[in-house]
């Protein structure tokens, strides 16, 4: 993810004065895996001023590319920003991008990247649902296999000693539900189907035992 994240970062030619950033849960988890690609890569430009401190790297046209950290939410306010990654967006608070992000993109009409492994159905589910209906987004999902950095071997050995669920969130991309469930077989790609129009017999059923409230609606179809 680290490699694409770049990849997509910097393919674009740089313009003066641009900033681009990948923002990911932790400052330290940026430093350990990101970075040191992002300064492999940079250390080939001429003129790039490296600031390890900062995990950010200056241009000679006055241009950033930098790592953040969004635990210091606040931290990230600030002027306009041209691109940015949201990585292992599933462990960063949504309103991170929402309420300070966003703004920042708007005033350059810029460009943003999601990305992570899936987590249940949080909110990369719904910014991955996003991708599949609204034509202003894309959304994709990809097997550890398709990466090219794992072989095959190693992901049946992984396979056969990892939980189904597990196996299908981490290798597959496949966003699954956490912890037991009644319909252990239940899968939404499959089970879940929109109606042509609904019944007028419906049913609201709610569980007030549960954080956050559940709630079910049935309808009554018959054939006659």
């Amino acid at each position: 993810k680290s490699y694409l994240s770049l990849m997509w970062l910097l393919t674009k030619e740089i313009q003066p004065g641009e900033r681009r950033w990948i923002v990911g849960p932790t400052y330290r988890s940026l430093k350990s895996t990101t970075w040191p690609i992002l300064r492999a890569i940079m250390r080939q430009h001429e003129g790039a001023v490296i600031n390890e401190s900062d995990l950010s790297i200056k241009l000679p046209n006055d241009s950033e590319i930098a790592l953040k950290g969004s635990e210091q939410e606040n931290n990230l306010r600030g002027a306009g920003l041209d691109m940015v990654v949201m990585e292992e967006f599933s462990y960063i608070k949504p309103h991170v991008y929402e309420e300070i992000i966003y703004p920042m993109l708007t005033t350059t009409q810029g460009e943003a990247l999601f990305i992570g492994t899936p987590n249940s159905f949080d909110h990369l589910y719904d910014y991955y649902l996003r991708g599949q209906s609204d034509p202003d987004w894309k959304s994709w999902k990809f097997k550890t296999i398709e990466g090219g950095f794992v072989e095959e071997d190693e992901i049946k050995r992984i396979k056969s000693n990892m939980d189904g669920r597990l196996y299908r969130q981490e290798m597959e991309s496949s966003f699954e539900t956490t912890g037991n469930r009644a319909a252990y077989n239940f899968d939404r790609d499959i089970h879940v189907k929109k109606a042509d129009e609904l019944a007028q017999n419906r049913w609201i059923g709610m569980d007030m035992n549960v954080d956050y409230m559940t709630a079910v609606i049935a309808c009554e179809y018959t054939d006659g």
